[in-house]
């Protein structure tokens, strides 16, 4: 058999979606040849995969071939017209109907609360609000398969990297990923509230070891933020690390934290399949889309405009001392320990 997954972003969609790509393999035979279309800047997320055979960044590569079935998971026309050129005996997921973007009912559960959702944006903005399945079971039922577990596969050079940049192991490394890149001002923590969790968790009012150490982390406009406020707060014990390197190096200093705080972000994400305990903080995205796989806790806005998909949601209920409570929560943390 030889199955083509189409995804190519958002980053963290793409780190979520390459879970499956063992679990195609465990469900339909080692036989399967198993390719994956994405757009370049992903290619560092699904480069080390041993279950992805083929890693393609131009519909040309796949036409040659006859495909089983093609798992179409964007919404983009441009992809979607891409999609429909290439020769397969079925497909799941974003079609063209009579011209225009449509998807095929076993993904329905999912693009139903989409932007080409057949039942109209507002149908679909209810949807996603009343929605209780996370990403991870919606795509069991896409894909057929019984069983997933998250993974990431990282570079040991840039595992090497990161441990020269993080602290001493001597106390907990306490990530905080504050920012959204600017995209999304709503998913980002407020700079009064960061500040006070900050001074919270390092004058030892949190369930961690005590002396943690704080690191902050963004690239690009985020980290030259983070260098700022490293650079104001001027304690040993809070550093910014910059990852823009590439995304390998964002996943090797994710993986070598002991817990993260964070936006709902590609390192949430990195988190998840690093098994690095969290806790997440949502405005204007679903909290219940995403999978806590029993190492994380979620702190969700009390605003109206919650799970809106709103860039200027009311964010003003997400505090620190909120996300200390949920940091409580979390099944990992022993008071008094790191976890």
């Amino acid at each position: 058999m030889h199955s083509l997954i189409v995804k190519t972003g958002a980053l963290g969609d793409v780190v979520r979606t390459s879970y499956f790509a063992k679990s195609l393999k465990d469900t339909l035979g080692s036989s399967l040849r198993l390719s994956w279309f994405t757009a370049p800047a992903s290619a560092d997320l699904l480069r080390l995969n041993p279950h992805i055979d083929d890693l393609w960044f131009e519909f040309a590569h796949a036409q040659p071939f006859r495909f089983d079935r093609i798992y179409s998971l964007d919404d983009e026309r441009s992809i979607i017209d891409g999609v429909m050129g290439l020769d397969s005996a079925a497909l799941t997921g974003a079609v063209l109907q009579a011209g225009s973007p449509a998807y095929t009912d076993d993904a329905a559960e999912w693009f139903d609360m989409g932007l080409i959702s057949r039942l109209g944006k507002l149908r679909a903005d209810e949807l996603k609000k009343a929605n209780r399945r996370s990403h991870a079971e919606i795509f069991r039922s896409m894909f057929k398969v019984e069983d997933v577990k998250p993974h990431f596969y990282l570079d040991e050079a840039c595992r090497a990297w990161a441990q020269d940049q993080l602290p001493n192991r001597s106390s907990a490394r306490i990530g905080i990923n504050p920012y959204s890149g600017g995209r999304w001002p709503s998913k980002e923590l407020r700079p009064p509230e960061l500040r006070r969790l900050i001074a919270s968790l390092l004058g030892g009012a949190a369930p961690f070891a005590t002396e943690p150490n704080i690191v902050l982390i963004g690239a690009g406009p985020d980290y030259s933020k983070n260098l700022a406020l490293a650079a104001e707060l001027n304690s040993r014990r809070v550093a910014a690390v910059c990852t823009d390197k590439s995304v390998q190096h964002l996943a090797a200093v994710v993986g070598g934290l002991d817990y993260l705080i964070t936006s709902d972000s590609l390192a949430l994400h990195l988190a998840v399949a690093q098994n690095v305990p969290f806790t997440a903080f949502f405005s204007p995205t679903s909290a219940a889309e995403i999978d806590d796989w029993g190492i994380g806790t979620k702190l969700i806005s009390t605003a109206d405009d919650y799970c809106s998909y709103r860039k200027d949601a009311d964010n003003t209920s997400i505090t620190a001392e909120r996300i200390l409570e949920a940091v409580a929560k979390n099944p990992r943390i022993r008071p008094g320990r790191a976890p």
